[in-house]
């Protein structure tokens, strides 16, 4: 055997150790990554909570080329470690459930009508418009096309029920695709939250507790408080109410959107950490990246 042939035999040897290492290590990463997405499941109480989380308003707000209430947004914002999508659904003249926030396309479609104007497949034909004004290739879905797409994820859907919508065909549709286990359903009177808890009792609900007066209100209910979240408003509370809410297992969400956020953006957005500090467990803003960038850190 010559001095060449030991040479390159021990260079290939060398060649085929470091590609198994790299490869292991590479399944190893792969393997760690896909645990820690599937296993990051949301629990809806304090008592369990392990960390705070990021509400995205109608799923997903001023991001370029991704318009707001759109698969395509919340498959981007998952990606990043959002898990809750705030979502708005709207009923065509069909009957179908769709995901538009305004009665009119204009504002976030290439369309010009009114939701319950038109049927369903000529909603379809138009294309959802970015925060920016700029058309995209991403179609309007159906509110059963966006429960599918999280059924497999660890998200949830705040599912914000548009005027004149039925609530049966909400919580049929919701049925239907098996995700019972992963909407909120907003409410925003007591009327409104006990008519649903008595359409969908084992749905959780977002339940307004802005005050004392409707702290006391939703106490009173009925309602289970393990199927409430309590959505607190858009104004800074005293930090007593969250301390009340948090005594009966229940997690607080706290509204940036709009001013506040604006405002949090202007000054390097410390208002996320003092909210943190105040007991606030769900933004619900229209920055989610930024404020996934801010809270949760020491």
């Amino acid at each position: 055997m010559n001095i060449k042939y030991l040479k390159r035999l021990l260079f290939g040897l060398i060649i085929l150790n470091l590609t198994i290492f790299y490869s292991c290590n590479s399944t190893t990463n792969q393997v760690k990554d896909a645990s820690i997405n599937s296993s990051d499941e949301i629990t809806f109480k304090y008592s369990t909570k392990n960390k705070n989380y990021v509400s995205a308003h109608r799923g997903g707000s001023g991001i370029t080329n991704y318009p707001e209430n759109c698969i395509e947004t919340f498959d981007y914002l998952h990606k990043k470690g959002i898990q809750i999508f705030e979502i708005d659904v709207s009923e065509t003249k069909d009957q179908h459930l769709v995901l538009m926030h305004d009665n009119s396309l204009q504002r976030t479609s290439t369309g010009r009508q009114d939701v319950n104007q038109i049927n369903l497949n000529q909603i379809k034909e138009y294309f959802l418009v970015d925060d920016f004004g700029q058309q995209t290739s991403y179609k309007i879905p159906t509110f059963a096309e966006a429960l599918n797409w999280g059924k497999d994820k660890p998200i949830y859907f705040m599912v914000d029920i548009k005027k004149g919508v039925d609530y049966a065909a909400i919580v049929s549709t919701i049925n239907q695709a098996n995700m019972q286990n992963k909407v909120v359903l907003v409410t925003y009177t007591v009327g409104q939250a006990k008519k649903l808890n008595r359409i969908a009792p084992n749905m959780l609900l977002s339940v307004s507790m802005r005050n004392e007066r409707e702290f006391n209100e939703m106490m009173n209910s009925g309602i289970p408080t393990d199927k409430m979240v309590a959505f607190t408003g858009t104004r800074r509370n005293d930090k007593s109410l969250f301390d009340k809410i948090h005594e009966k297992d229940i997690l607080v969400i706290f509204g940036t959107l709009g001013n506040l956020d604006k405002s949090a953006a202007a000054k390097g957005n410390q208002f996320y950490k003092d909210l943190e500090k105040d007991g606030v467990d769900i933004f619900a803003t229209d920055r989610a990246l930024d404020v996934q960038q801010t809270i949760n850190k020491n």
